[in-house]
């Protein structure tokens, strides 16, 4: 398998070095190219929680978290809810490559990616230790703390391979490093013969990003471009009480009241939830925040220690109430959208 994933990612390495894509005129990447995140994906991932102070055991704990069956009555896990998925963020990589400012500080010579494996001895193994408990595992590239400052055909190559090899389900690419061309990593991608939930992590940049200047580095769709699953509209939120409220004022224009670009496959996304952590709020505010990212039909990643239970506890009635879940989840030709304005208080309720 791994020697039939080299030649076909050769084979699109060589067909991309002619000129990639730019953004919007692929007809090879529309919305829905690869038939994943049909509905708004939902799951868990590390960093609001832990940053990059992470290691494998932070994510066997978070699968036997999300998969134990302790909620409610009769007894349901956050996975029974729909919460299926585990992101590893930010923190698996050895960011001490030989070249940072030639693109090599995260990945070796040859592309591949650099893995801590003080933290992270066998990452195959414990994405098959997620898959074991019934959940999808998620992968993070292109961070190790904005270290790589050129982009490098071979690093491409090299997450992708290892993505493979390690039996990814997901991936969240990030904006920070060089390695942002979306359309490169979505052929890379499709000749390993499977397909991956990917997330855009730009920011919310539309046209070229913002760093690199990459016109393929897009955070944003159009109609007939979406190399990716779900897309970044903001910033990264944060724990303050009126962070998720202005994060999700980036949503609304891709969710245009006739043609919205958030839809089925490629959805607008403000970030994780901040449910469970943003400061002195109510339940009702915590509740607010919820509910804004079911009716905008935003991915829901939970952001919050799954094992500090009682304080999951106090927000179990939020995260998985079925009919707001039912909300974000059912498509019906619109993501969703901003119908009145007003001035919010000047602190949360």
């Amino acid at each position: 398998p791994t020697a039939a994933i080299m030649r076909s990612l050769l084979i699109a390495a060589t067909f991309l070095c002619g000129g990639a894509i730019a953004q919007g005129t692929s007809k090879l990447y529309p919305p829905g190219w690869n038939k994943e995140a049909t509905k708004p994906p939902m799951g868990w991932r590390s960093w609001n929680a832990f940053g990059n102070r992470i290691d494998e055991k932070t994510f066997e704990a978070a699968v036997d978290a999300i998969t134990a069956r302790v909620w409610n009555e009769p007894k349901v896990s956050l996975a029974d809810a729909g919460y299926v998925r585990v992101g590893i963020d930010e923190g698996w990589e050895n960011c001490s490559g030989t070249d940072p400012a030639g693109g090599m500080r995260q990945h070796d010579e040859a592309g591949f990616p650099l893995i801590n494996v003080e933290r992270f001895p066998d990452m195959k193994r414990l994405v098959a230790y997620g898959h074991s408990k019934g959940v999808k595992m998620g992968w993070y590239l292109n961070g190790c703390a904005c270290g790589e400052a050129k982009e490098r055909l071979p690093n491409y190559r090299g997450d992708v391979q290892r993505l493979a090899e390690f039996g990814f389900d997901a991936v969240k690419i990030d904006g920070c490093g060089a390695a942002t061309n979306m359309t490169y990593y979505a052929q890379l991608m499709a000749a390993t013969n499977k397909t991956y939930e990917i997330e855009n992590c730009h920011w919310g940049v539309c046209g070229a990003d913002r760093k690199f200047h990459n016109p393929d580095g897009a955070s944003c769709p159009t109609e007939g471009w979406c190399p990716f699953n779900h897309f970044r509209t903001s910033g990264d939120i944060n724990a303050g009480p009126m962070s998720w409220f202005a994060n999700l004022q980036t949503t609304v224009r891709f969710l245009d009241a006739s043609a919205p670009l958030s839809r089925p496959s490629c959805w607008a996304y403000p970030d994780m939830l901040e449910v469970g952590r943003v400061q002195g709020a109510s339940f009702a505010w915590q509740r607010a925040h919820f509910g804004a990212w079911c009716v905008v039909s935003a991915p829901l990643v939970l952001g919050l220690d799954l094992t500090d239970t009682a304080n999951l506890a106090s927000v179990v009635p939020i995260v998985t109430n079925p009919e707001a879940i039912a909300v974000n989840q059912q498509w019906a030709g619109h993501p969703g959208r901003l119908v009145a304005q007003f001035d919010p208080p000047a602190a949360p309720p």
